[in-house]
């Protein structure tokens, strides 16, 4: 395929772009940054995923929207999983906009996870290139079982793709769970596989395989002789640590898309007797995998006039420069011995941390850091 061809210098190397299909320009989409990984010294800084860029929510909810229209045809019931922990509040979204937007009640959304559980697991595999490579999958509650084993389609969600084997392990897994299942779709906002990748990948799945993406093209990289391999950071992880104490999301084990409520004001974990936000520049910060409801109060939040940007913290490694322009480093909040990291903070901005169950919000030391405010906000929201 032709197309225009971009060429992007980072610290480790050199990035080239051949871009034949731009559902919004390229530039809009992404930037690039060197990962502390000597596995893979590239990265792709999404700048409309809500992560490692500050972003306004509307802008999400409109990626959101974009990729929920190609694949909202797809056959059901319709399992969608989100790829922890970078693309959790994107496939959570783009479930939830495929469902609410075509009337579906037979949308299944559940994100895969690094935090054990005790209840029963699905599947789990591993991502190659990744300083955390476990991924879990854990079997949804008994009533959604049904949607989980007899989907007709399979639409797997990552910011995005390279090589596709980490969604094909995943896609293969499931497999075992259904085999009747019918159709294949591996959703990004950036796509760099080529036709004869794309071919292989649908030949090792035997179904028919979508590629609904916002940008596609190929990638090359140069890495720079001179640059030094970056080393991983030291990580004192406990092994089998159990996290079922520490834990609300429900997206872990699975949600019907299409029934979120918006956030009423009075849902607002900051309205119940604890006093207003102050009317200032904010920055609504999700907390690793918790991204959705945090995404979602922000949304409501610029919905009602507030100057909002949202990110979120997360586990991957990036070093200061190219598109990173600054790095907090904490631990993380579950207390799994892990450095977690916040990049590209606005510091004109209050920063609000919004964590999923109350021992995060009371223990956590990233608030007092960055000099903001805290909630736990999952159980608050899903009362309301």
């Amino acid at each position: 395929m032709t197309g225009r061809i971009l060429t992007a210098p980072i610290q480790a190397g050199r990035l080239t772009l051949t871009v034949w299909h731009e559902d919004l320009p390229m530039e809009r989409c992404l930037t690039y940054a060197t990962r502390q990984n000597p596995r893979r010294l590239y990265l792709f800084v999404s700048k409309v995923l809500g992560k490692h860029w500050p972003v306004r929510p509307s802008v999400m909810r409109d990626i959101h929207v974009r990729l929920a229209v190609k694949i909202a045809d797809l056959p059901g019931p319709v399992l969608v999983v989100g790829m922890a922990e970078t693309a959790t509040a994107l496939g959570r979204g783009v479930a939830e906009e495929a469902a609410a937007r075509t009337g579906r009640d037979d949308v299944l959304y559940l994100q895969t996870t690094r935090c054990r559980l005790s209840r029963p697991l699905a599947f789990a595999f591993d991502e190659c290139h990744s300083h955390a490579p476990d991924h879990a999958v854990y079997l949804p509650e008994p009533e959604l079982q049904p949607l989980f084993r007899a989907a007709r389609s399979l639409v797997l969600v990552d910011d995005e793709i390279s090589t596709g084997r980490t969604l094909v392990e995943l896609a293969r897994a499931y497999l075992h769970f259904n085999p009747r299942l019918e159709q294949i779709a591996l959703a990004s906002i950036a796509n760099w596989l080529d036709e004869g990748r794309r071919r292989e990948l649908a030949l090792l799945l035997g179904r028919p395989l979508r590629f609904p993406a916002l940008v596609e093209g190929g990638v090359q990289f140069e890495p720079d002789p001179d640059f030094p391999p970056p080393a991983l950071p030291v990580v004192h992880a406990a092994a089998d640590r159990a996290y079922d104490g520490m834990v609300a999301d429900p997206a872990r084990t699975g949600v019907r898309a299409g029934r979120w409520r918006p956030a009423v004001e009075s849902a607002f974990p900051w309205n119940r007797g604890r006093g207003s936000l102050p009317d200032c520049p904010l920055a609504i910060i999700g907390t690793g995998e918790y991204t959705y409801t945090p995404f979602r109060l922000a949304l409501a939040l610029e919905e009602a006039g507030y100057d909002v940007r949202f990110q979120s913290t997360t586990r991957s490694p990036i070093l200061v420069g190219d598109a990173i322009a600054s790095r907090r480093e904490f631990p993380d909040p579950y207390g799994d011995g892990i450095p977690n990291y916040l990049y590209n903070l606005d510091p004109h901005r209050l920063p609000v941390v919004l964590y999923e169950h109350p021992a995060m919000s009371a223990a956590h030391v990233l608030p007092g850091l960055l000099g903001g405010l805290a909630f736990a906000v999952e159980e608050s929201c899903r009362a309301s």
